[in-house]
């Protein structure tokens, strides 16, 4: 692997798991720390010597940090779950059931 690339992904890396504890979404946080991870993880593995040593702390960083976030990000999934299934239940109720299509 090219230098450069590792030293980029190893910054895009580390500017991810940054961003990932400014955004208060807990789904935002959770996919930046994924995404971070999978840039650390490239590096870690083909690069040389230092650049590894980079990534590699940088790619335990970030699945730390995912794993943490991890139960925020479950019940926020589950509340917009909740709320798409209320809305569906609530345009079903006044959703009238002849909507012109009469066969005669």
């Amino acid at each position: 692997m090219k230098p450069e690339s590792a030293r980029t992904l190893a910054w895009t890396a580390g500017i991810l798991i940054v961003l990932a504890l400014v955004i208060i979404s807990p789904s935002g946080a959770f996919a930046l720390l994924v995404l971070a991870a999978v840039c650390a993880a490239i590096p870690s593995v083909f690069a040389s010597r230092r650049p590894r040593a980079i990534s590699a702390v940088l790619l335990i960083a970030s699945i730390a940090l995912a794993v943490n976030f991890y139960p925020a990000f479950k019940r926020d999934q589950s509340a917009y779950t909740q709320r798409v299934k209320e809305r569906a239940a609530q345009t079903e109720s006044i959703t009238p059931t002849d909507q012109g299509d009469s066969k005669e």
